[in-house]
């Protein structure tokens, strides 16, 4: 399956101004620090009391660092997301809000580019973003498209619910 990554749910030539004026410097910077320990994240939820199918699509950004020093550094810069500590002594920061996925994060990683193959996640992860904005994925056909584009993402553990089991709920 190819994947084109489109405007990934932004509008073209749209950048926003706080994009537009971060430097090259720290804008590379940061997005070179994505490559080594940063994701993009698909999960599909079950939440049958919650949701017409059962099912919540959650996509994310995510940083993570024993240092707290990197995931403030993208909070301060990019003005969205959270700061979350883990028992572990882990931190990392998280963006989880579609509007802000799609207005900052996205048009983050267009001006700044990965350069590693983590940019073929990410365009796999602006396809789906793109899905849930239009709200195909209340459909099962628009679920579908999802599970197929989520499956070209390797992740290091075993999914909790097959495709199968999603999709028999639609």
């Amino acid at each position: 399956m190819v994947v084109k990554m489109s405007n990934c749910g932004q509008s073209a030539g749209k950048t926003p101004n706080r994009i537009k004026n971060i430097s090259k410097e720290i804008g590379y910077y940061l997005s070179g620090f994505t490559d080594g320990e940063g994701s993009f994240n698909v999960s599909v939820i079950n939440r049958k009391k919650d949701y017409r199918h059962g099912w919540k699509v959650s996509l994310s950004f995510n940083i993570s660092q024993k240092d707290d020093t990197i995931p403030r550094l993208f909070r301060k810069i990019l003005d969205c997301g959270t700061i979350r500590y883990r028992k572990d002594g882990i931190c990392y920061f998280e963006t989880r809000n579609i509007k802000d996925l799609s207005e900052i994060i996205v048009p983050f990683f267009q001006k700044f580019y990965i350069r590693s193959n983590k940019k073929i996640y990410f365009g796999i992860f602006c396809k789906i973003l793109s899905i849930v904005e239009r709200k195909e994925h209340l459909t099962k056909k628009g679920m579908n498209k999802i599970l197929k584009l989520r499956d070209l993402m390797v992740v290091g553990r075993k999914r909790k619910y097959t495709n199968i089991e999603i999709l028999e709920s639609y």
